[in-house]
């Protein structure tokens, strides 16, 4: 709890909080049907993610000596990042993409603007709550990279799992199976550019796989 208390994680997750509630605003202007109610989203988000920042920032790199912001990330692991990145986007624009579609459309973007407040909310907060905060709470607990990145993959099966749930969704158990096993296996790819490049692997890979949207709207 020190480590938590200190001024320099404090500020810097407070920054980090400040920009990513910004960063959410346009998508969260379209999520409730009461204008009144988005600064209170925009607030909440902001807290939410100073929180897991500055978990990320007190205990990461103290109990694994991962740094979220790496000052040099190898030229191949850039490669990788983005090659993962376009093979995860033709397999998800061929075979899940179409399902989803029909149990969440708001999931998906309509035009280039939707693109982009799409893209600023993915980055903001999807990937600090899905990566980098369940990393640091694991390492935290077990110090130890690989179960850390293991609780990671079963960190996102789970959100998976909640929200089939909560869309009611009604399909046959092979293509339940796939999909589960495709986030299992995004989460690892995850976690793992995330253990050799910080979040900077991680915010390429996820930027070239939802590219993919580009196909759907500009057609």
């Amino acid at each position: 709890m020190r480590s938590l208390a200190q001024p320099s994680v404090l500020l810097g997750a407070a920054v980090a909080g400040a920009v990513t509630a910004l960063a959410c605003l346009p998508r969260l202007e379209h999520w409730g049907q009461r204008t009144d109610s988005v600064w209170f989203l925009v607030t909440l988000v902001g807290w939410a993610t100073f929180v897991m920042w500055a978990a990320v920032l007190a205990w990461q790199e103290k109990h694994s000596g991962v740094r979220v912001f790496p000052r040099n990330v190898p030229a191949r692991m850039w490669l990788a990042a983005l090659g993962l990145g376009v093979i995860g986007a033709v397999l998800s624009y061929c075979y899940g993409d179409p399902a989803l579609r029909k149990l969440a459309p708001t999931d998906f973007p309509k035009n280039s603007r939707e693109w982009i407040e799409h893209i600023l909310f993915n980055l903001g907060l999807e990937q600090p709550f899905l990566c980098f905060a369940p990393f640091a709470f694991f390492v935290r607990l077990v110090p130890n990279v690989k179960v850390a990145a293991l609780g990671v993959v079963g960190f996102g099966l789970l959100v998976f799992a909640l929200k089939m749930d909560h869309l009611g969704a009604k399909l046959p158990w092979e293509m339940l199976l796939g999909m589960a096993l495709f986030r299992a296996g995004h989460s690892a790819i995850t976690v793992w550019l995330y253990v050799r490049g910080g979040a900077w692997l991680v915010w390429t890979f996820a930027l070239v796989l939802q590219s993919r949207h580009w196909l759907t709207f500009a057609q």
